[in-house]
């Protein structure tokens, strides 16, 4: 790396009344070892009333404002403004672990031009919350019912590097880990580049679409994230994702976690009800991380798993979308096989 040209990177964060974690994000990129001249860090800021705008002023940080409260009109915000050869949405409430985390992102995509990003996993830090250090133990942060039906990511490498594993997203099942550092070339011919709002996971399979699909997985890099505080805010944010999210994208790149669509499909998905609802196996699963990762916190898992399914399960019998989509997917399913 010390041999080679150090390329201008550009980190954007969306941010809107959370000053304590901005200035810690901010931070974690301020103590990057890597040329600062070389590091824009943008900050769309939401109308915070807090002093989370003074903090990114603090820290001379270009700012943005979109006080729509429209997350996705950030995000394309954000990518459109920025000026580096590589960009990183990084969350609010999200720290880079490691100092040479920019360097150990970059390497692969100065090393192999084809690349279009680098993603890394979560670790569990010091944060106090017992269920947000629980999750942090899976790489992209699901709790046991969306790692069940998420691909693992295993079964897109294709093969080890020195310090990253290649992984090939042609099959377009991916993981949902969508903070990445992606190459701004290969992004802008995404059909939804011009798009003046951006969904995260759809960004993903729209540079997918155009058949940039080599991506790297560098672990050693490392994020904190401070996703939920409590239990409760746990299944709040599984209610409040399906609710303004999940049913409510309607772009043809449409990125799915489970098929509802197939016998198989709805089968995997009555497994995991019964499945979650036994307790008992889900215990067993906990008392073997707890004894393979020395934490007690896994004891927990039978409880976030019949917890986080059933709400979920609830929210598509109760709301009117939910009803709606389970009619849908019934109907592809029956006009599948009947033809």
């Amino acid at each position: 790396m010390l041999k080679t040209k150090f390329p201008k990177v550009t980190f954007f964060i969306m941010a809107y009344n959370d000053e304590k974690n901005v200035e810690l994000a901010i931070l974690s990129i301020k103590k990057q070892i890597y040329p600062q001249n070389k590091i824009e860090i943008i900050v769309i800021d939401d109308a915070s009333t807090d002093n989370t705008l003074k903090i990114a002023k603090k820290y001379k940080t270009k700012i943005l404002i979109n006080g729509t409260h429209n997350m996705y009109r950030s995000l394309s915000m954000g990518y459109h403004a920025a000026t580096g050869d590589f960009c990183f949405q990084l969350d609010q409430d999200v720290e880079l672990k490691s100092k040479n985390f920019i360097r150990d992102m970059i390497i692969p995509l100065l090393e192999d031009t084809s690349l279009t990003g680098t993603f890394t996993r979560y670790y569990p830090g010091k944060d106090p919350s017992w269920v947000n250090r629980f999750l942090s133990y899976e790489p992209a942060q699901q709790d046991p019912m969306f790692e069940y039906f998420t691909p693992p990511l295993r079964n897109l490498i294709v093969r080890k590097e020195k310090n990253y594993f290649l992984c090939d997203y042609s099959s377009k099942k991916i993981p949902p880990i969508t903070l990445m550092f992606f190459r701004i070339t290969h992004l802008k011919k995404s059909p939804l580049w011009k798009d003046k709002e951006f969904y995260d996971h759809e960004t993903l399979m729209g540079v997918i679409s155009k058949g940039y699909t080599k991506f790297a997985y560098v672990p050693s890099a490392g994020l904190y994230h401070k996703h939920v505080d409590s239990f409760a805010h746990l299944l709040s944010k599984r209610s409040r994702n399906l609710k303004n999210h999940y049913l409510k994208t309607n772009s043809k790149y449409k990125y799915t976690w489970f098929d509802s669509t197939s016998l198989l499909g709805i089968l995997k998905i009555l497994i995991w009800i019964v499945y979650a609802n036994l307790f008992i196996p889900a215990l067993l699963r906990g008392i073997y991380r707890m004894i393979k990762f020395r934490d007690f916190v896994f004891l927990a898992e039978p409880v976030i798993t019949v917890a986080v399914t059933d709400v979920v399960l609830y929210n598509f019998l109760t709301l009117k979308e939910g009803r709606k989509f389970i009619y849908n997917s019934f109907g592809k399913m029956f006009r599948k096989y009947l033809g």
